[in-house]
């Protein structure tokens, strides 16, 4: 029988579909890069949901080359534009 808190945390998990553990798709040279624009002040932490690698963008350093995978989900959010 499973502790349940071996239960919140599978269901946490669950909820946040970005955040896995493991990437679904390896970041590699041979992908297309995109440059994007962080436009809030906030220091963010955002995982690529199409690569599972880390982002991380603030005032000091509004601008970053993003998968090109997971720069079609950032750019959905009022907070990202493209930069090139």
């Amino acid at each position: 029988m499973a502790c349940c808190g071996q239960g919140r945390a599978a269901l946490r998990q669950a909820a946040q579909p970005g955040l896995s553990s493991t990437p679904r798709q390896a970041a590699d040279a041979s992908q297309r890069r995109v440059l994007v624009r962080y436009q809030a002040t906030s220091p963010v932490v955002v995982r690529g949901v199409g690569t599972g690698q880390l982002y991380t963008f603030d005032a000091a350093q509004p601008t970053s080359y993003v998968a090109e995978t997971d720069a079609a989900v950032l750019l959905r959010s009022r907070h990202f534009v493209r930069a090139d």
